[in-house]
């Protein structure tokens, strides 16, 4: 049996040595010498030859980097099946910029983004010559034409001019802009929802200054709308007719209707299974239905949506909903109805929640079986802020809702309420991290007995006061049973710390507080505990073992979650 074994050349050694460390400078001299990708059986003529050229070699590689008078002393040895090539490089002194001039004409001189594009420029006085930055400057100049829309820039002058003796060198580029191009017609593939709807989505319009960043965002709208399967957008640049783009939009629709099934665990709620359908567009004017049916041994319940896009879709849109919910905890049993009717208006932060809702309702809270009604107008403001929605460094969100009902209107009693929510998250440099928590609420009533289960405050649980169960906790009546109160007021300290890499951390933390007010008693009650962080790429896994205070119900809770930080 015949044996071939493949025999790789075996690379001479070249070696370079600098004054300075310089890796950058290093890694450009042996890139553009020849020699250096020679192996050791390679005839003695050519590795004499290329050895010969080096110092041509070397020169574009100083050059680029500002280094016009260099001192080159070299030596090679060849000596049995191998040659060995050494270079001693003085580069001399380094080119700085002595002038920079800068200057674009025509339309984009007056361009808003021009300015900072020119302050943010490369190689300013005093800077140390670099032609690859150089060349970035004249890079940018024409990306920032084409993404605003000057098709007809041109670089009038391009001068790099370098003073060997002086080790000064001076740059000179002027550009003319020529007019700003505007988009032209909007060309929308066949698909089934409105043109108009579509164009609100779309946010931008035919006249319209270009701005590539808009026809990118353009797509991110379409794309998230939820109508479309898939977005293409192509300017037309060939077509161009009196300075106007013509903007080709193809749209893919997404399917009409879409089944969803989910299957999870939580320890405020025990197992849970959930089933959902959705129908994208109902009809061509982008009204949407979602329902889904939720199972779980605490609470169980089927709730419907339906969503109808407001003038400007990506900030307005209207809902009309119901759900019926059965709810059993440790303190309450509670079955209700509610229909609820809203108006959403996003803003750059916050997201206000205009609603009116239809609450019927029957409850047992201890002995207190309450059969109640309340026609309740509100708002809500929800802000959310994070650097990483996944694994937050610094974030906060914040969350405040007010609600009324009046005795006359359908409401069997009247109220006001308020309820108040905020989290922050902060990272101590490459250490932990601390997380606060306050959780608030107040009710303006003549007695508690007029609030159903859903609308008294209750505190425990994964979310509240660690160590008691889920809604375990508030004001007692003589059996000393959780009735609920008027009033809430919980807060929680963490404190996570990295064990392995930046995945697993452990943790340590005390939460405190209960729901009080509306004639019963109520302490304030205290858990504290530790737990194991796992940072997936799905979200954060929490494990919590948590010890309440007060161990007349029990020892200590295991608390789970799975999901952001915020």
């Amino acid at each position: 049996m015949a044996v071939f074994a493949l025999a790789l050349p075996v690379r001479a050694e070249v070696s370079i040595h600098l004054p300075e460390k310089d890796a950058v400078l290093e890694t450009n001299l042996l890139a553009r010498l020849a020699l250096a990708g020679e192996p050791c059986d390679a005839p003695d003529w050519r590795v004499r030859r290329l050895f010969k050229r080096a110092e041509k070699d070397f020169q574009p590689a100083l050059r680029a980097l500002g280094y016009y008078r260099p001192k080159i002393e070299k030596s090679l040895e060849i000596e049995g099946d191998c040659w060995d090539a050494s270079f001693d490089i003085d580069p001399g002194e380094r080119a700085t910029i002595r002038r920079r001039t800068v200057k674009v004409f025509g339309e984009a001189s007056a361009d808003e983004k021009l300015q900072p594009l020119l302050a943010g420029l490369p190689l300013a006085e005093g800077a140390p010559l670099d032609h690859g930055q150089y060349e970035d400057i004249k890079t940018r100049l024409r990306d920032f034409a084409a993404e605003r829309g000057y098709f007809d820039f041109v670089l009038t002058k391009q001068e790099l001019r370098v003073y060997p003796d002086q080790a000064a060198a001076e740059i000179d580029i002027q550009a003319e802009s020529g007019v700003r191009y505007r988009f032209g017609k909007i060309n929308l593939s066949e698909q089934p929802m409105d043109d108009d709807l579509v164009r609100r989505l779309a946010k931008i319009r035919e006249g319209q200054l270009y701005d590539a960043r808009a026809l990118t965002a353009l797509d991110r709208n379409l794309s998230d709308a939820g109508y479309f399967r898939r977005v293409e957008v192509r300017p037309r640049r060939d077509e161009t007719k009196d300075g106007a783009v013509p903007i080709d939009v193809q749209l893919e629709p997404a399917k009409r209707h879409s089944w969803r099934s989910g299957i999870g665990y939580a320890t405020d709620t025990g197992p849970r299974l959930s089933v959902g359908y959705e129908n994208r567009y109902i009809n061509a004017r982008g009204h949407q239905f979602d329902a889904e049916l939720r199972l779980s041994p605490v609470e169980s319940g089927i709730g419907a949506d339906y969503m109808i896009p407001g003038r400007n879709p990506h900030r307005e849109t209207f809902n009309f909903g119901g759900t019926l919910v059965h709810e059993n905890t440790d303190s309450a049993e509670s079955d209700r109805v509610k229909l609820i009717a809203s108006q959403t208006l996003k803003h750059r932060f916050w997201t206000q929640t205009r609603f009116v809702e239809l609450l019927h309702e029957r409850s047992l809270v201890g002995e207190d079986d309450t059969v109640a009604t309340y026609l309740m107008p509100g708002i809500r403001l929800d802000g959310v802020k994070a650097d990483d929605p996944l694994k937050t460094r610094s974030g906060y969100r914040v969350s405040l809702e007010l609600r009324g009902a009046y005795e006359g209107l359908l409401s069997t009693a009247s109220m006001l309420q308020l309820r108040a929510y905020a989290k922050g998250i902060h990272r101590l440099g490459e250490g932990g991290r601390i997380t606060a928590r306050v959780d608030a609420g107040t009710t303006l009533i003549d007695t508690k007995f007029d609030l159903p289960a859903s609308l008294r405050f209750f505190a425990g649980g994964d979310n509240s006061v660690r160590g008691y169960a889920y809604k375990s906790l508030g004001p007692v009546d003589e059996n000393g049973e959780a009735v609920g109160g008027t009033h809430l007021l919980t807060g929680s300290l963490e404190y996570e710390h990295p064990v392995v890499g930046d995945e697993w951390w452990a943790a340590a933390f005390v939460d405190a507080g209960n729901a009080f007010g509306g004639g019963g008693d109520a302490d304030l009650e205290v858990g504290y505990g530790v737990g194991v962080r796992w940072y997936s790429p799905v979200g954060r896994l929490r494990l919590d073992i948590a010890v309440p205070e007060d161990n007349s119900r029990d020892d200590w809770r295991i608390h789970f979650g799975l999901g952001a930080d915020l």
